[in-house]
Parts: structure tokens; sequence; C-alpha cells
């Protein structure tokens, strides 16, 4: 092993004993450049597994007691064989008017019998056009006559029970059947599709509990004195069944609620529970019959960006992939007269006038400070309450409790100027956070045993408004102020009363494989965002509502958060149902505290229109979410065009009225465009050439800038993009190194499916189109191999990188308020839109996820707080996008790539009034410049401390027809700085453009996809924890654009 072991937090795993792994991990990297330490290095890195820490628990349920039940189960899966036969009927269906029991791809009717009879609860499967439908022994009941169609009936052979005893909760059983050596990874080639062993038919998880004589006694006395226990399942991802030494205590059926279940009700029913003084058997029985009405994570089994699978539940034909205990499990104790906390709610106001100004410290008014505890009683229980705030308010009141479950309880703090900071967004200020402490203790008359119990929650102070209309405009302020119709000027946000230039990106689940959750990498991801100049994330409906540790992470640096519930059509839509109800309750009452979380929404895209089937997002989604969370703005959907009743107009947030949605209006809101990879057959992508304009140079026009004028955010916008070698190649064979796969494409390719086993048209989008525009056709496309790889993935991720940092140039010479793009994560090495690779730390990968150039072109140029961008033509623009006046100067010059020689084109000095909004035009001359020999260099200087807050690299033409001279980039690494970054000297002897560095080791540098002079430039590589020195040394290679001319 190496001769130093991370110790801090954000390296403290667990390892696994899997030495298939460490040998997969060997083969997978360059044996070229292995050495003793580095092959140690890769074995501990790539051994990681998923760490379900604290930060992966959600605040659990507060009683006298709690006993995690987490850890090492035992799952047992009974294997269906192939049907010993098939009964075949041609031009038959089965109910035909009724296909709800879900379906599958099948090529031959014989495929079909063999998935029907994999399947419970399929006595039949009815073979047409390629798909294999299910059905049940009601519909055999129901035989139609339907030309072309095979109804197949197998005859199930005897099955096998699979074992693995050392399964993991949390966790997922496809995770488990990887660990135990059963399967391979499940990413690895076409994997994924190998859904035999995880898919179908019954898992049961089973853990033995260990009870003492005094829980059993506890538990006994329910009826007697209100003493209970219940067992609390914190997430259980797809239907199951839970039984307690063989009594159903209840069925769970959506990911994303909590479940409780009380055994002293259990016990006290008729025929109820039986517990034993020592071991239980707990039993989780996952059934794909069982209904769960598509409340489960709907990129699971596949979406544009994700693997998609040949499984798909059978009610709602939504694609299926992994199912699991994903989350805690728990008792917890509850003596006589007691109760349990279940969630504290603190919803925060403000209670001054509506700010258009920034709050300033110690001179606003006070907050009022709404905390709702919501209780689990078991029976009436007296006694006090107490609240108290980290800044020195505190309450205590006596209390009457009901018996029931979310009995709900509010204490009122106040938080003065005086006594606290205001929690500010990245760049804007700091993010202080306070601990609200709550107790409860019961009455000691009439009570048994009965023990104080308490739990806390962290909160920030900030006033958060969605602004639609002209606030600078006091008549409006005015008008507005009794007004529930929001605006149709624009979209933005103000904080304290300043306004918002958000930028940032879409966050998508990090894992499709639950059991690969790691609190490092999703705190990781947090710190990518801060560091590339985000200060918003939203959290798309169609994935998960995130782990603590995520949210945690956005309070702790500044990142705002635009929520959507999840929900995402394709079988994943709502319905009024109790089930769903209560989630969306638990999700908001868990969440809310969360100061980074700055607006709810219903839905991704889901236009809602009242009086059609979307209406639903207004009467029942958010109308829930409003009765909730009365402190935050609502937003109909991402995008979304306002509201017509129901929200306050000034800030967004609910008004207590009915919540209604317009039928048309202004657009204020955009998703699109999307530039989207094409030229090969694959999963997604265009099949034909799929030529697109590379927009370089950029177009500018002058326009009226600022809060004042109409304007636009743009909520989604993106381009199609794989990842490094690294990533990529790590979860592919050698013989498929290419864009192409290296072997013959597929067929027949629509939305999901192709025919074939080709698997890169399995990785989502192709990139020949995006490598085309901007690099040419001489990428080999069909060629196999690591140099020809390297090539095409370099040219794939600069290409995305060039069209979105063109596009967003574009969107801020504009009058845009929101610049969020499509996406900033990927959840598999793919052809996915993210600016940061899959970063589970698996083979080839870095934890968080390693930058693509375009990360870094948000941290050097296009998301700065002040940016520079010039047009073919010269006109430029300098803008100034955050609430600070600015001052300093701009540098416009040419580089001249044969010569290396450098013209100043335009200097001056700047002096811009606080944003956002902020727009300085500049008219250069470009007459003498041509894009094949010479790129436009613009550079802003700060006058306070003469530093250099942005440094534009701005090409007048595609790389393509840039005539550039061999630049031989040659890198040196030096040793580890006191900061432990370390010094990476770049040396070329010509202009080098878009000199990329990568590496194996965990971390990022300071700077990358940069031009290089010949005078050469010093960057560093900075750790994400502890420095891997001799793993960065080994496997750092550098690129740029003349290597591949």
């Amino acid at each position: 092993m190496p001769p130093h072991l991370p110790t801090n937090r954000a390296h403290k795993v667990y390892f696994l004993s899997m030495k298939q792994q460490c040998l997969r991990c060997l083969s997978t990297y360059q044996m070229s450049v292995m050495t003793a330490h580095t092959a140690a290095l890769c074995l501990l890195m790539m051994s990681v597994a998923a760490v379900h820490g604290a930060g992966l628990r959600d605040d659990p349920i507060t009683g006298d007691s709690a006993t995690y039940l987490d850890g090492t189960w035992i799952a047992r899966h009974e294997m269906q064989g192939p049907p010993k036969s098939c009964q075949f009927k041609e031009n038959t269906d089965y109910n035909n008017a009724e296909t709800d029991h879900g379906n599958a791809p099948a090529s031959s009717k014989e495929e079909c019998c063999t998935l029907c009879s994999q399947r419970s609860g399929c006595v039949a499967g009815v073979f047409f056009q390629n798909m294999c439908w299910f059905k049940s022994a009601a519909d055999v009941a129901q035989p139609d006559s339907s030309p072309g169609r095979v109804a197949c009936t197998p005859e199930r052979a005897p099955g096998q029970t699979l074992v693995l005893p050392a399964a993991t909760v949390p966790g997922d059983v496809v995770t488990d059947l990887e660990t135990a050596g059963h399967i391979g990874d499940p990413l690895y080639e076409l994997n994924f599709k190998n859904a035999t062993l995880w898919a179908y038919g019954v898992w049961n998880y089973t853990k033995s509990v260990s009870l003492t004589e005094e829980d059993v006694n506890r538990v006994k006395a329910y009826s007697e004195t209100g003493s209970d226990m219940l067992l609390v399942f914190d997430g259980i991802k797809m239907g199951a069944n839970i039984y307690l030494n063989g009594k159903l205590l209840g069925t769970a059926n959506d990911q994303f609620l909590r479940y409780h279940f009380s055994l002293g009700q259990a016990m006290a029913a008729e025929n109820g529970l039986l517990l034993d003084v020592g071991d239980n058997s707990l039993v989780v029985s996952f059934d794909e019959s069982i209904d769960t009405g598509g409340r489960f994570m709907a990129c699971t089994g596949g979406w544009d960006w994700a693997p998609y699978t040949t499984t798909f539940e059978a009610s709602t034909g939504s694609a299926t992939f992994t199912r699991g205990i994903w989350k805690s499990v728990y008792l917890v104790t509850i003596n006589g007269g007691g109760a349990a906390i279940e969630h504290v709610v603190p919803q925060i106001f403000y209670t001054g006038e509506y700010p258009t100004e920034a709050l300033q410290p110690q001179k606003h008014s006070d907050f009022k400070v709404d905390v709702i505890v919501k209780f689990y009683v078991p029976q009436a229980s007296e006694g006090t309450l107490s609240v108290k705030g980290e800044w020195g308010a505190s309450v205590k009141k006596q209390i009457s409790l009901p018996a029931g479950s979310a009995v709900s309880q509010t204490v009122t703090l106040t938080a003065t100027a005086e006594n606290i900071s205001l929690w500010w967004p990245a760049g804007l200020g700091k993010q202080p956070l306070y601990t609200i402490s709550v107790s409860y203790a019961p009455s000691s008359t009439g009570q048994r045993n009965a023990v104080p119990v308490a739990t806390e929650r962290r909160v920030g102070f900030r006033y958060v408004a969605l602004v639609t209309g002209n606030d600078t405009d006091p008549e409006y302020v005015k008008k507005a102020a009794t007004s529930q119709t929001t605006g149709s000027m624009g979209m933005f946000f103000r904080v304290n009363g300043v306004p918002i230039f958000n930028r940032g990106a879409n966050m998508i689940p990090m894992e499709e494989l639950e059991g690969r959750f790691n609190v490092e990498a999703y705190a990781r991801l947090v710190q990518s965002a801060v560091d590339g100049n985000m200060n918003m994330l939203r959290v798309w409906g169609g994935g998960i509502f995130l782990p603590n540790v995520w949210y945690d992470e956005c309070d702790r640096l500044g990142i705002m958060v635009y929520h959507d519930m999840q929900y995402a059509q394709q079988g994943h839509s709502p319905k009024n149902t109790p089930t769903q109800d209560a989630e969306l309750r638990h999700q908001v009452r868990r969440l809310s505290h969360h100061p980074s979380i700055a607006i709810w929404d219903g839905c991704n895209e889901c236009r809602v229109k009242m009086g059609t089937p979307t209406g639903i997002y207004a009467t029942f989604v958010m109308t829930v979410v409003a009765e909730e969370d009365k402190s935050r703005p609502l937003w109909p959907s991402c995008p979304a065009i306002g509201w017509v009743t129901g929200v306050h107009a000034l800030d967004a947030t609910p008004a207590g009225a009915t919540l209604t949605t317009p039928d048309n209006g202004e657009t204020i809101e955009t998703h699109g465009p999307y530039q989207h990879g094409g030229g090969f057959p694959s999963v997604n992508g265009a099949n034909g050439p799929a030529p697109f304009s590379s927009n370089i140079p950029i177009t500018v026009t002058k326009v009226n800038t600022g809060i004042a004028y109409k304007n636009v955010f743009a909520s989604e916008f993106g381009c199609s993009v794989m990842s490094s070698f690294e990533s990529m190649s790590a979860t592919l064979n050698p013989d498929h190194w290419s864009v192409h796969g290296g072997m013959p494409a597929d067929g027949n390719c629509t939305k999901g499916h192709c025919d074939g086993n080709n698997p890169m048209a399995e990785r989502n989008y192709p990139c020949d189109n995006i490598i085309e525009v901007y690099f040419g056709t001489d990428d080999k496309f069909d060629t196999v191999g690591e140099a020809i790889f390297k090539q095409q993935l370099y040219h794939c991720v600069l290409g995305q990188a060039l069209e979105i940092k063109n596009n967003i140039e574009t969107r801020r010479s504009k009058n845009e308020f929101g610049i969020i793009v499509w996406q900033f994560n990927e959840i598999w090495p793919t052809g996915g839109w993210g600016s940061i690779e899959y970063g589970t730390p698996r083979p080839g990968q870095v934890i968080g996820g390693r930058w693509k150039p375009l990360h870094h072109f948000y941290q050097q140029s296009i998301f700065t707080d002040v940016t520079v961008a010039c047009g073919g033509d010269g006109l430029c623009y300098v803008k100034n996008d955050i609430a600070k006046p600015f001052s300093g100067s701009v540098l416009i010059k040419a580089v001249a790539f044969a010569t290396a020689q450098v013209t100043d084109i335009h200097t001056e000095s700047l002096s811009l009034s606080s944003g956002p909004g902020v727009t300085h035009w500049i008219q250069a001359n470009f007459s003498g410049v041509s894009g094949a020999d010479q790129v436009i260099v613009a550079t802003i200087t700060s006058a306070l401390d003469n530093k250099v807050v942005c440094e534009n690299v701005i090409p007048l033409t595609e790389p393509k027809n840039m005539k550039l001279m061999k630049s031989n980039v040659r890198i040196s690494t030096g040793k580890e700085n006191p900061d432990h970054t370390v010094d990476i000297h770049i040396e070329v002897d010509h202009v080098a453009m878009y000199v990329t560095l990568t590496t194996m080791a965990p971390g990022k540098f300071s700077s990358n996809a940069i031009l290089v002079m010949p005078s050469g430039t010093t960057v560093q590589f900075q750790p994400f924890g502890l420095l891997y020195l001799a793993l960065l040394q080994t496997s750092i290679r550098v690129e740029d654009v003349s290597l591949y001319m």
C-alpha cells in the first residue's frame, strides 16, 4: 500500500475486499504507465465502497433511542430458468383493450415466451411488432382474435435459489450482485441489458433484528402506557412488502416516501405481531408485480444521457433498473407517555417592506421564524416543547398532543438584525448558518418512563423573491403588493433585496446504482459548481430528492437551488393519491430548512394549463407544497409563464388562495436550444450528418440591458458531449475504443433501442457532427485504438466547450438573468451533456467528477462576474453581472499563430456601476485580424488588486481552419507545495491552442484548455482532498489542437 493513506473526512472510506475489482481496475488503465505505487493507489481508490455515512442519511425520526439496521443483510432470489416449453397461438391476443401489465422488446415469439416466464404474474405473452406484452390470468380469460399477433404461453421450469450472504443496506440489488461476483460492472459494455438476475421475480432482503426483553415489553405495553417502537424505512425503491416474523406490516411503493410502522399497533391488532426476545426476522420482499404508479426515479432504466435497459414496470411501461433498500433502516423507541419528533420545519419570513436595495447589516427588519414540529404520538401526551435559536431567541410552551402521526405544533421565534448575519449566494457574501434546537419533555404527572426527546436543524436568514415585473418602478411595486398575478416582463431572483444574475447548470442524479452513492462525491460536486463560478443548480424533476450532504454543501457554499418536484412525464406523472400526497409533504418538510433552496416548482417540462391533464400540478402538486411551505417562491413548472392567482405577485410566495395558471402569456423562461450529437446510429442520436452552425465568431448586437428592461431566464439549453479517454475507456473493451465502437453500426435505432450490439450505439449521443463542425473530417471515426480514441474524445469535449461558450457569450450580450446549462454532471461515462464527468470512485473516474474543458471555460471567462466577449465585426462588450461596482481595465489583443506576435487592438479603463446587467460597449478594430492566422485575447484586470478577473480567448474561426504550427507541448511536474498543490510547467515551441491536461489523480487544474505562448506558463494541480503525487506524475498527459493536425 502507499506510504501515506488519506485520513481526512474527504477520504474516510470503506474498503471492499474485492480482488476482482482491483484486477479490473488495473487491467482497465494503461499498464505501460503503472508503477507499483500507482497500482497500489489504483487499488486503494477503485475499491472504494459507497460510503453510507451521516451525509447520506436523512434526518431521522427522533425518539428516546434509535438503533440503525444498516449494514449486512441476506438477499435471496428465486431464479427462474428458461421455460420447459412454450405454446404458441397465432393471430391471438388476450384482453386487447388492456395492456397495463407491462411490455418489453423481443425479437421473436420464443424470446417473448422466455420474458413472460421470468415475470411474476405473467401467464402469457403476446408478441407483436418486436414487442412482448405481458398478460395476467384475468387477461387470458378474455381471448381476442388479432391478426399478426402471437400468444405465447410458457410452461415454467423449476427455479433455483440465489443467496447473497453479504448484501448491503443502504444499497441496491444490482450493486450487491456485482460485489458478490455474480455479474460484472453493470455499466461495462452492454452489461446493463443483462437483466435476468436482477429484474424479475421476487427478491427477499432479510435481517435478523435482536430485541431485548425491555424492547419486547415496551411494545407489549403499547395499549396500556403508549410506549412503542417504530420500524422506519427512509427509502425503498420499487414495490416491496415488509414482514416481521412473518407478519405483513405494510407495502412500500414510493421511492421518495419515508415509511414507518408502529410495532405496538401491529402487536395490538387482531392476530397481531409476535416478537421474540433475541432474534426476529425482518424481510423486505421485492416483487415487480407491485404497482408503484411510476413513483421512482424517472431516469432509472434510461434517459437521453442514461443507459437504456430492457426492463419496464408493468403498470406504467416506465423503464426500470435497480431496486433495493436505498436509504437507512432503523428502530425508534418511545417510552410510555412520550412522543417522537417526525419533522422539524422552520419557515423564515422577512417582516420588513419589499426590498429593492441590499439589506444592510444590523439595520434591516426582523425575521419571523415559525418552527413547525411534527410528532408521532402513540397515546395522548402532555409536556413542554422547547425551541431555541442559536442567535439567542427561545420559547417554551406547554402543549397537549393527541394520539396520531404528523401531529403539529408551531412555535414562533424572532431574529433581529442585531443578532444575526444574512445568508448570501456565492460571490455576494458569507453563508452563516444557525442551529435551531427542539426538545419535547413529557410532563411527569401520569407519564410512565417518558424522557425528553431532542433534535435540531440548521437554517440561514435570507429573503428570496422571484421577480417577474419591473420592481424598479415604485408604481409597479405598489400595485403588485396587493396582486396575486405574476408579471410578464421577465424573470430573475432577488436575495436580500439584491438582484441576482444566476449562472449554473442542471443537476441530475450522480448514479443509477444507489449502492454506489458516496458522500464525498456529492460534496465535491457542489464545490466544483462554486469553483466554476456557479451560483445556482437546478434539481431536475426526473431524478431524485438528493441526499442531505448535497443540500448541506449548497447551504455552506452559497449555491441557490431551483427545485423541481420529482415528476417528468413518461409514466411518472402525478396522481392525487394519499401516497403521493404523503410523499410531497414528507420531502418539503424534510428539506425546507435549507436556505439554499430558493424556489419550488411542480415538474420538468409539463406546461401547466388549467382544465387539462397538466392542471393537476397546480390543483394538487403545488397546492400541497404551498400548504407545507409558505416561505418560498412557487412556480408552476420549469419552464413556466407564471400564475394568475395563488401567490404574492411581488415575490411569488404562497398567498393562501387557489393556485391557477394562464392559458398563454409572454415567454419569460426558456428551455433550449439543444445541440444534439449525430452522424452515427445510436439510441437517441441523429443517424444522418446533422450539421449545424459553429457560431464562431458570435454575433453581437447592442441592446438595452438591466433589470428595468424586458428579460428572460434560460433554465435549460445545452450541447451533448462525451468524456475523457480515462473516463470512457474504463467501461469499454479495448476492441471498442472508438466513437463508432470499431464494429458495424446498429440498425433500426429509435429512442432507447437499437438492433445490434455496438456498445457505442448505447452511449446515448454520438459526437460525429460536433467533431466535424469544429475540427473537420480527419478523426477516422471507424478506427480503433488508444491514440485515435483520445483524439476523437479531445475533439468531442472541446467541441462542446466551444459550442456552449459561444452560446453563453451571445446570451450575456443580451438581457438574460438566468443562464442554467443542461446539464451539470454525468450519470455514467457516455455521450451526455455535462461539464463534469461521472463522479463515482470507479475505474477511470475521479471522485466528484473530472472537469471537462467546458467547466474550465466557466471558471476562466464565461461565468465570471465581469466578463468580456467580442463579435466578428469587433463589437465587444464588458458586462458587470454582480451587485457591486467594478473599476479596472480591459485589454483586447491579437496573437499570431506563426510568430507569436502580440498586437494590442484596444485598451481602456473601466468604471461600471453595480450590476447585474450593466453593459459597456466597445467597438474594436478587427480589420487587420485573420481568424486563420490569429486569435483574439480579451483580458479584464481589477483596479482593486491588479488581478485578472477574466481572460477570454476568442477564436474568429473554427480550430479546423487555424493555421497552427506544431507546438510540441511538454510538461514537467513539480513537487508538492505547502498548500498541497503541484506546479505543472508547460513549454511549447509555438503558440498552442486549447492545451488540455488530464490525469487519473483526483483533482483539477487551476487553468485548462488554455492558450500557451512560447514563453510557457505554469498551472497548479489542485487535489480533491489528499494529494496522490505519484499517480499524478505517472498519469498526467497533455493535448492541444496541433497534436492532432
